[in-house]
């Protein structure tokens, strides 16, 4: 009869829990949410502390999620030991580090304050472990409420990612020397203490940057990208001035101007102008306000030289009842002559003389656009004339979807009776609703 000390023995060695490879128990670790991943110590003995060793720290929604009952000051005070006492015994590399700091009552200066000497805290703990990515939200709700990022970021010289939101940025020490590994860079409502130009000093020290993200940050008036490496580029803010230089590698780019005016539209059509020569772009989205400053500063007509490498063009709010937007549009299409997709949204704006509207009547045709979407349509005679053109050049053009913007079935039934009476250059192309 085997004795108990063998039973154990073979019972052991059975264990698949317990035998499991670092790899595999880091990736469970790391589908699981933090409250969960500290409750498989009670696996067995191997997995008494290895949460306390997982390379992934998520502290997001779900966690502060389970304090939902109490008012944010004593929210954060439970939920802040929690995370200095995970980041305290934690015994190995931390790889991959997500916060957010969720309690947001505007009125409570001290809850700022607080979050501000936390966040001093954790980030000194973690930044000698050298992560890689790196994501901050602060739930700020208000400019007043931004916390300061402390300087310790800057010693992450392994970052790979970073993302910020809502934060005081300030100049980094003089020793930094940037982050030589930076791929990816995401800075959302972010104040620059010592203006954009230590912005642009921070993204030139990133020599492998291939993706940039810059939304709605404090002062971002001028916009001056020069990254080699850069892939992908999304701008959301309000700029006056915007210029592009030294960016070979451009696959997709997305700008979005909030502005109500823009001072200097020169750059920015130049801009525009540059990448059709400098890059083999893919992608370019121009949304908000952006149209009209390029409309108005001479990108009426199809550029001198052709977007030959874009597969898919966006144009958004554009309010086509200004002429000068119409030909913008019309001439963003004919510098494209290679697209696949083409998105168009339409500001609502009141109808205008016909004969105000009229597209070149030459030979030019779109060989590979397959499928257009136009939202925001009311009837106008703009609209159906941007259509009618679309219809007439596109000769494999297989789905127009189409949305109306507010209005009645009767309207709705009368744009779509317009919209069937075009002519079409592709026998395969049909209309689909998108409220279908």
């Amino acid at each position: 009869m085997a004795s108990s000390e063998s039973l154990e023995s073979v019972e052991t060695n059975n264990d698949l829990i317990s035998t499991m490879p670092v790899i595999v128990t880091d990736k469970i670790l790391k589908l699981l949410p933090l409250t969960i991943a500290a409750k498989t110590s009670i696996l067995s003995r191997t997995w008494r502390r290895n949460w306390l060793s997982c390379p992934y720290l998520v502290f997001d929604g779900a966690f502060w999620g389970g304090f939902s009952k109490l008012d944010d000051s004593v929210k954060w005070h439970k939920g802040s030991n929690i995370i200095s006492s995970v980041l305290f015994h934690h015994n190995g590399r931390v790889d991959s580090f997500y916060l957010a700091l969720r309690p947001q009552n505007a009125k409570n200066a001290d809850l700022v304050v607080a979050k501000n000497a936390s966040l001093s805290q954790w980030l000194s703990l973690f930044s000698r472990t050298c992560p890689r990515k790196i994501v901050l939200l602060n739930w700020a709700g208000k400019w007043s409420n931004l916390v300061i990022m402390p300087s310790y970021l800057f010693h992450c010289n392994e970052l790979v990612k970073l993302k910020l939101q809502c934060f005081v940025l300030n100049a980094p020490p003089f020793d930094f020397k940037g982050f030589p590994h930076l791929k990816r860079l995401e800075l959302l409502c972010m104040k620059f203490n010592n203006g954009i130009d230590m912005l642009w000093s921070l993204i030139a020290k990133c020599p492998c940057l291939v993706f940039l993200r810059l939304e709605n940050c404090l002062g971002m008036d001028i916009l001056d990208i020069d990254a080699p490496s850069l892939e992908k580029l999304i701008i959301k803010g309000a700029f006056d001035s915007l210029r592009l230089k030294k960016v070979p590698r451009l696959i997709t780019v997305l700008l979005c101007s909030t502005n109500l005016e823009m001072s200097d539209t020169e750059t920015a059509v130049a801009s525009i102008n540059s990448l059709a020569s400098s890059c083999e772009l893919q992608c370019l989205v121009i949304e908000g306000n952006l149209s009209k400053f390029l409309a108005a500063g001479g990108i009426n007509k199809s550029l001198p030289l052709a977007f030959n490498h874009l597969d898919k063009l966006c144009l958004t709010d554009l309010t086509l009842a200004d002429t000068d937007v119409f030909c913008f549009t019309v001439g963003m299409v004919q510098s494209c002559p290679f697209i696949k997709d083409l998105e168009i949204s339409i500001t609502s704006t009141t109808d205008v003389v016909q004969d105000k509207y009229e597209y070149p009547l030459n030979d030019y045709k779109l060989g590979r656009l397959r499928m257009v979407k136009i939202k925001g349509i009311t009837g106008s005679n703009a609209e159906l004339k941007l259509i009618e053109y679309l219809l007439a050049i596109s000769v494999v053009l297989e789905n127009l979807f189409f949305e109306c913007e507010k209005l009645d079935a009767a309207s709705e039934l009368k744009v779509l009776r317009q919209l069937i009476r075009l002519p079409r250059a592709s026998t395969k192309a049909q209309f689909i609703s998108l409220g279908e």
